[in-house]
């Protein structure tokens, strides 16, 4: 589980900084831009080795969490689905993980581990469309 809290059930904290810093000294933390619990991800340790990555966390009655200003909605199958409030975002380059890879585009995990086109902003209500 990644996220920001330091809290137990966080596997990997992970921090913002200011960009530009040239040394350790000169690195200030900023106002976050990453959830208290952002994602979860999960790998099969058997064939096919499949990888899913679930926005949100789980806290530690095992239960997902996300914030109050979070995007949440309910799918048509009746299932409830949402975005953490400042986004899990996910992108994979083109041509692969080569040194000749370039870029790709930008996408949204939601908890149901959906794919979705960015928000307008990160922490709109509004999601993106379903790839």
């Amino acid at each position: 589980q990644v996220g920001r809290s330091t809290e137990s059930p966080i596997d990997f904290v992970v921090t913002d900084t200011i960009s530009g810093s040239q040394n350790n000294d000169e690195t200030q933390i900023t106002q976050s831009t990453i959830s208290r619990f952002a994602c979860r991800i999960v790998c099969d340790r058997a064939p096919p080795y499949t990888a899913r990555i679930f926005a949100a966390g789980f806290d530690s009655s095992k239960n997902i969490f996300l914030g109050e200003k979070a995007a949440k909605w309910k799918n048509p199958d009746g299932q409830m689905d949402g975005l953490t409030t400042n986004g899990v975002l996910v992108m994979h380059p083109k041509g692969g993980f080569t040194e000749e890879s370039r870029p790709g585009v930008w996408r949204e995990i939601s908890v149901c581990g959906d794919v979705y086109t960015l928000r307008e902003t990160r922490s709109a209500q509004q999601r993106g469309k379903l790839v």
